[in-house]
């Protein structure tokens, strides 16, 4: 039986506010996702950051706009670093 390691990375510096600056900015991110630039601009601070559904989307603009460091594993390391951080601001 084959195990599958998975490793997430914590050194990393992005935000979902850096994301969605690296690759176009609010209004840029919106226009490409089809979303209102009220929306994106709310990713920014909400808990859930960019929701889910819109990860791929995320990541093809990324490498459309030459940031192919931006990828689902970056994306996946910023949303457990924010909801560990809410996590711990509920505990105190």
């Amino acid at each position: 039986m084959r195990t599958i390691s998975w490793c997430m990375t914590s050194d990393s510096d992005w935000t979902w506010g850096s994301v969605i600056d690296a690759i176009g900015g609010t209004k840029g991110v919106a226009e490409g996702l089809g979303e209102s630039a009220s929306t994106v601009s709310g990713w920014r601070s909400r808990p859930g950051g960019i929701p889910g559904k819109h990860w791929a989307a995320v990541v093809k603009l990324a490498g459309e706009a030459g940031k192919n460091e931006i990828t689902l594993e970056i994306l996946a390391e910023v949303a457990a670093r924010r909801q560990a951080n809410s996590f711990d601001e509920a505990r105190t």
